[in-house]
């Protein structure tokens, strides 16, 4: 089961861009999991968003950012919103052509709007590759995604992103190709520290899985409700031979918890996993 996601967990318009996410459920894994609350599922699942570092990287500066983005952009009217957007899109791209990134922010807000199904996922932090220490990416595959990598899209209403993945699946299958990148230096690859992005010269990431997506009605309202008010996704779900590493993952662990907690008591559901893909509505 796989459910893209814009990264924040306030309900902002597509308008104003942001991170965007995969989340990735893998059904039939045996083995005791690290979450308390589901430790006999025979589920696991894999978090990423397209930014190859996680912006705050460590928690002295993961509050502050959190305090201003809820301030300044969360609170702000709509209108405003997309001016700050823009703005900051703008800005990043006079920046690049002088061969400048500007430091990306906790919402991504910089980010290009571009094709959802284009882009590289990454774990952004660290986990564990059984005995060695990795992170993780999902790279476009299939014939049918690489004309959409680095696509500009134009936001016609608050549910173009959806309506581009409805549409999409509705007449092509995809795959994505699942890599690793083995740490191989800690000066070089902090764990602690998700802002610092790891040298793909000195570790290039490794083909290990590909994900298989096929045609499909990727939308509907039963689907909607199964998947945003009965499912749940944690980085934390997962075997302990891909344990989350680092500050910012130990933070996750705690707060996902708590917002699956509050968004299944509020919407009166259950929480539950799948046994099988079958249980998916149609």
């Amino acid at each position: 089961m796989i459910r893209f996601s814009s990264v924040p967990g306030d309900i902002l318009p597509d308008s104003l861009s942001t991170f965007r996410g995969i989340g990735i459920k893998v059904i039939g894994v045996a083995g005791p999991k690290l979450l308390v609350t589901k430790p006999d599922a025979v589920t696991q699942d894999f978090l990423m968003i397209n930014s190859p570092v996680f912006p705050s990287g460590n928690l002295a500066r993961f509050l502050p950012e959190q305090l201003l983005q809820e301030k300044v952009v969360v609170s702000a009217p709509e209108e405003a919103q997309q001016l700050l957007g823009l703005t900051a899109r703008t800005v990043n791209a006079l920046t690049q052509k002088v061969g400048i990134d500007l430091y990306p922010t906790s919402l991504g807000i910089t980010q290009p709007e571009t094709h959802i199904l284009g882009e590289t996922y990454y774990s952004s932090a660290a986990l564990r590759y059984g005995d060695y220490v990795a992170k993780f990416s999902a790279v476009p595959l299939s014939a049918s995604f690489q004309p959409l990598i680095g696509k500009r899209i134009e936001i016609q209403n608050s549910s173009t992103l959806r309506d581009l993945i409805v549409e999409f699946f509705r007449e092509q299958s995809a795959e994505y190709e699942l890599r690793v990148q083995l740490c191989t230096n800690l000066e070089t690859m902090p764990i602690e520290d998700a802002s610092v992005r790891w040298s793909e010269q000195e570790s290039p990431y490794q083909a290990i899985a590909k994900i298989s997506i096929g045609i499909q009605e990727a939308y509907s309202p039963a689907r909607q409700v199964y998947v945003d008010e009965v499912l749940s996704f944690s980085p934390w779900h997962t075997l302990a031979a891909h344990q989350p590493l680092g500050a910012i993952q130990r933070l996750r662990r705690e707060v996902y918890e708590a917002s699956s907690h509050y968004r299944h008591e509020m919407n009166q559901q259950p929480k539950r996993e799948p046994l099988s893909i079958e249980e998916m509505p149609d």
